[in-house]
């Protein structure tokens, strides 16, 4: 399958033995991982991933996690470590100038799933400590409407923790990943489409972590 900018972009997808593999070291490092909703996953078509971000090791953890190949947008900062740079580059990631990107980047995204691929977004536009802490960007519902693809929205939480004192010491789940339904953006189109798609996501991210541990388990979001 031909791809858009291909030296920018991984060229295979990522084999199921480095996602086991990646995948048993996270539950074994967080001790104990809570995850469902992986059944909402197509493994075929377009899709957005839309998720939850707590840590420079969430797309490594979505990548090991998801049952199918995605790609994720990353800033350029990830890419000067060699180290982040491999494992980025192993689980979908591709380098993007966030001063320099500006529409380049969307035609890149919007190519990818317009080819049937995967593609993670994070709509609180960067690393935060709780949820909608900085308002959700529409980025989300604009590319949905454009390219059709559903929207998977994904609440990811404790993934700050792994090296973190004292939590490591806790019996608590430290690593909560719950995806939801399928969000489908058949005839949203325009402005108003867009919104409506990106309050849904919003919306269910919500959801998800209103209803991602039982209530003698609550804690604040980490």
């Amino acid at each position: 399958m031909t791809r858009e900018a291909p030296g920018r972009l991984p060229q295979n997808g990522q084999p199921a033995w480095l996602k086991a593999l990646v995948r048993g070291y996270f539950r074994s490092a967080f001790g104990e991982c809570d995850v469902r909703g992986l059944e909402h996953v197509p493994l075929e078509g377009p899709l957005i991933i839309a998720s939850t971000h707590r840590s420079y090791l969430d797309p490594i953890i979505l990548g090991a996690f998801i049952p199918r190949p995605i790609f994720q947008i990353a800033k350029s900062e990830l890419f000067e470590n060699p180290i982040w740079r491999t494992l980025n580059t192993a689980f979908g990631g591709f380098s993007v100038d966030r001063e320099k990107a500006g529409n380049s980047t969307f035609r890149v995204a919007l190519n990818l799933l317009r080819q049937g691929e995967a593609l993670t977004i994070f709509p609180e536009g960067g690393i935060v400590d709780s949820i909608a802490e900085q308002g959700f960007k529409e980025g989300v519902g604009f590319l949905s409407a454009l390219s059709g693809a559903r929207v998977l929205p994904i609440y990811l939480s404790g993934t700050n923790t792994l090296f973190s004192w004292p939590d490591g010491l806790t019996d608590r789940t430290r690593m909560v990943l719950h995806a939801g339904e399928l969000i489908d953006p058949a005839g949203r189109r325009g402005k108003a489409g867009r919104a409506a798609i990106s309050g849904e996501v919003a919306g269910a991210l919500e959801e998800l972590r209103r209803n991602s541990m039982p209530p003698h388990q609550a804690a604040p979001e980490r």
